[in-house]
């Protein structure tokens, strides 16, 4: 098939690793003469890089299956990722012309240039230990600012609730040289934040003298002017000595912290068969605080989940507001397949699970408000991206969240000492210094 200069449109749903690899299959197929446009009803191609982590985020994708599949310029959709790795069958309009799962998904430009009409593609292989790291180019060429550099991949933990390992198999890890030539490469191209992303990022390991605290430190010494960015970790993973590095070099490790809670009451997280208790976890982010106090400390909580009494749900929203998220993304229990969870017959109503999460919404927002308010009169580094209007410029404090700032200079991919001077309606505003 004739490639160039078709158009593509491109939707990623769910984590950070997709948007990683969908930012490498933009620049592949940029590089082979295709053009991208926004919309997914007007591109010649559609491609969908899929999540299927929840039941909300697979109707997602089937929104946008049948989007494309209704769009007269689309000739020819491209189902990838997660809900394909698990759902390989499942799709079966002949628009649908190529699924992938995880495994196949660098190969994209050469399946295209292949296809048949009359020949669908469905290449979808199961996972093994065996497996080695899939390598991507790892940045976006239309977006000079901030970087997602992926260095891990699947998991070995079996959550209960979680269909990750099913649909990204074992972990596996970039090796380290190549991790730091790409962080050079980033810098050199103009980045000035790279996000460290993986599926369980810092699961990873290299060998057994060399994991995620080396790799930690020797990023950590390398010279120039950029920030990194650490996606989600899991509490059980972090080390005293991982934080003593992230918090004694501010200019260059953002003091953002993603740690995954899912729950705040201990016998739940031991039915989850995750491996902390809440005095740890507590004790971990007073530890944190202790060495930087305004860190951000955001975290991921399920709601509902099977065998969680009123009471359970009660003990894990104190303990919530005793932690002081700086922001609680929140999940109401939802059934995978293939999970321990999934089987359970001791199911929370979607009533009740719908009635929790607006408790810890509620939650959030007071909590939130607080965190940023907390800034006011003090000074933020801002990285700044693209202007969303003439007068406002915008982007990302060290602390994750965003910096609006009046003024006519242009400052995109500036790092920018910003004084916070307000917060209205969970915006921050700030004066340049």
């Amino acid at each position: 098939m004739q490639i160039k200069n078709k158009t593509f449109s491109f939707v990623t749903l769910g984590c950070r690793t997709n948007i990683a690899e969908s930012n490498d299959i933009n620049n592949q197929l940029i590089t082979a003469g295709l053009k991208k446009v926004k919309d997914i009803a007007t591109g010649t191609f559609c491609i969908i890089n899929s999540c299927c982590v929840t039941s909300k985020v697979e109707a997602k994708t089937r929104y946008f299956i049948n989007k494309g599949i209704r769009s007269q310029k689309c000739k020819l959709i491209i189902l990838m990722g997660c809900f394909s790795q698990i759902y390989p069958n499942q799709i079966t309009d002949k628009k649908v012309g190529i699924i992938l799962g995880n495994k196949q998904k660098t190969s994209i430009v050469d399946l295209l240039k292949n296809y048949k009409p009359s020949h669908r593609n469905v290449l979808v292989e199961l996972f093994s230990k065996s497996d080695k790291f899939e390598e991507w180019e790892t940045y976006s060429k239309s977006n000079h600012t901030r970087a997602f550099l992926k260095i891990q991949d699947g998991c070995d933990f079996m959550c209960s609730y979680c269909i990750i390992p099913f649909a990204r198999g074992r972990q596996r890890s970039l090796p380290h040289k190549k991790v730091i030539s790409r962080i050079k490469e980033l810098v050199n191209n103009g980045y000035k934040e790279i996000i460290l992303t993986g599926v369980n990022t810092a699961g990873y390991f290299e060998n057994k003298n060399y994991g995620f605290y080396e790799l930690i430190k020797d990023i950590n010494e390398l010279p120039g002017n950029f920030r990194i960015r650490i996606s989600s970790l899991e509490p059980f993973q972090i080390s005293y000595q991982l934080i003593n590095i992230i918090t004694s070099n501010k200019e260059r490790w953002c003091q953002h912290l993603h740690i995954c809670i899912q729950s705040a009451c201990d016998s739940i997280i031991s039915t989850m068969k995750r491996k902390y208790t809440v005095k740890s976890f507590i004790d971990l982010c007073n530890y944190i605080r202790s060495r930087s106090p305004l860190m951000s400390i955001t975290t991921d909580c399920i709601v509902g989940f099977p065998t969680e009494t009123e009471q359970n749900f009660q003990e894990s929203k104190g303990n919530l507001k005793l932690i002081h998220f700086s922001d609680i993304h929140i999940f109401p229990f939802s059934s995978r397949p293939f999970t321990a969870a999934g089987k359970s017959k001791n199911i929370v109503s979607v009533f009740q699970r719908k009635q929790r999460f607006n408790e810890i919404n509620n939650l959030n927002k007071i909590e939130k408000h607080k965190y940023l308010v907390s800034f006011i009169d003090k000074t933020v580094t801002v990285l700044f991206e693209k202007s969303p209007s003439s007068t406002y410029q915008v982007g990302h404090s060290e602390y994750f969240f965003n910096v609006k700032v009046l003024t006519k200079i242009v400052l995109t991919n500036q790092l920018r000492k910003i004084k916070i001077t307000k917060v209205i309606d969970g915006d921050v505003y700030g004066v340049l210094i």
